[in-house]
């Protein structure tokens, strides 16, 4: 199989391409269905406790964040993967599982979603900015920037602590939203 990219892959890119490539170079297919099997219990049935159990146990979390490293409350850490993985229910997520209410960001008349609401809105750049005075340290650019490379250059020590800093911001911009919408 001769496969080509538009891009060359280089750094990790490249080593994840060999990583994968070694993980799949001794698959045989065949012509016969597929078989789906859950590995998380022995009935090798999908349920709710066997996933449970299997992201409780550590190393076992779905996706490489940065949260799940911090020394903060779990609610914070799943509220962290949630604003990762751009599904916490800002107003634009609602109205897609049919809210009908307002679509305005409750601090300003902009439409409300995750970059507007902990980035760009008025009061979010007010917090950021804060932090910017008052400790020199630029403000993240959305939340795969400040999960992400944010911090890069810090010692990790210091971007663990900088990073619970941060989620505390977005819990607490997260908890006054809430606060002004659904009370």
């Amino acid at each position: 199989m001769n496969i080509s990219y538009r891009r060359a892959l280089a750094g990790d890119k490249l080593r994840e391409w060999y990583r994968l490539v070694s993980l799949v170079i001794h698959v045989n297919l065949v012509e016969a269905g597929d078989l789906f099997i859950w590995k998380a219990n022995q009935r090798s049935t999908f349920s709710v406790k066997a996933m449970y159990r299997c992201l409780m146990q550590e190393n076992s979390i779905p996706d490489k964040c940065t949260a799940w490293k911090l020394r903060v409350p779990l609610k914070i850490k799943v509220f962290l993967w949630y604003l990762k993985k751009g599904v916490i229910l800002t107003k634009d997520n609602l109205i897609k599982r049919k809210w009908k209410g307002e679509r305005k960001c409750c601090f300003c008349n902009a439409d409300e979603n995750i970059q507007h609401l902990f980035f760009d809105c008025h009061l979010a750049k007010f917090v950021w900015r804060a932090v910017y005075f008052t400790f020199g340290i630029n403000p993240p650019a959305s939340i795969a920037n400040m999960l992400g490379s944010w911090l890069n250059g810090y010692t990790a020590k210091l971007k663990k602590q900088m990073l619970v800093g941060a989620s505390a911001l977005c819990w607490a911009i997260w908890l006054c939203r809430n606060d002004v919408v659904f009370h």
